[in-house]
């Protein structure tokens, strides 16, 4: 993968990132393929009781 020069935004000057840059690009390319995963069905159960339980403790608070 060839490495691309960063630029700093306020300057517009190239900055010296070198691996750290590459480090950077790879952690979001990562971090992207684990937010793009499905939701596991348990997972959604359990917030959907909790949600559930929340609206009832709301409701019993304005009563």
């Amino acid at each position: 993968m060839p490495e691309t020069q960063e630029t700093d935004a306020s300057t517009n000057q190239p900055t010296d990132l070198g691996s750290t840059s590459a480090i950077g690009r790879r952690l979001k390319a990562y971090y992207d393929d684990v937010a793009s995963e499905p939701v596991p069905d348990r997972f959604m159960s359990l917030l959907d009781k909790l949600d559930a339980a929340e609206a009832k403790s709301r409701s019993k608070e304005g009563n």
